[in-house]
């Protein structure tokens, strides 16, 4: 069963974590009040804060290898990021 929920969860992570994939207006209002780490990113999805979800991000090859967190929170590579709060 626990398997199922972590199955789960990381279909979730990542239908939602897709870089590029434009998100819908209610899905950005509810990422605009979403809990966010010291990071600047959902608490959920940061791999600074969750390292066990640093295998799930590079499989799905979103990892920036230079700056050693996933492409898609890297606000080093995307100055927009660093805009929207991400550090």
């Amino acid at each position: 069963m626990r398997t199922i929920v972590l199955a789960l969860g990381l279909v979730t992570l990542f239908t939602s974590a897709v870089p590029g994939r434009a998100a819908e207006p209610a899905a950005r209002a509810a990422d605009s009040t979403a809990a966010r780490c010291e990071h600047g990113v959902k608490k959920t999805l940061c791999a600074r804060c969750n390292p066990k979800l640093v295998p799930v991000f590079k499989a799905k090859g979103d990892w920036c290898g230079e700056h050693g967190v996933p492409e898609s929170q890297c606000a080093r590579c995307n100055p927009k990021l660093a805009k929207e709060g991400v550090k």
